[in-house]
């Protein structure tokens, strides 16, 4: 199946979201949301990404439209 949304950050992007992933101190949805961003920036299939994350894949899909 091909990818609904390309994720395409820029740097400044990616470093506010390990930011948030590295200090823990968020919600885990947005922990998670911000891990399924970063992967999907690394081309990841939306797939590959839910089970990394251990989120159905209907989330991967949605958070990489955000």
């Amino acid at each position: 199946m091909a990818k609904k949304y390309i994720v395409d950050l820029d740097e400044n992007e990616v470093s506010q979201l390990q930011s948030i992933i590295k200090k823990g101190k968020h919600k885990a949805r947005t922990i998670t949301r911000a891990n399924i961003l970063l992967m999907a920036n690394d081309r990841e299939t939306d797939q590959a990404i839910a089970s990394t994350v251990r989120a159905h894949v209907a989330t991967a899909t949605r958070a990489g439209a955000a």
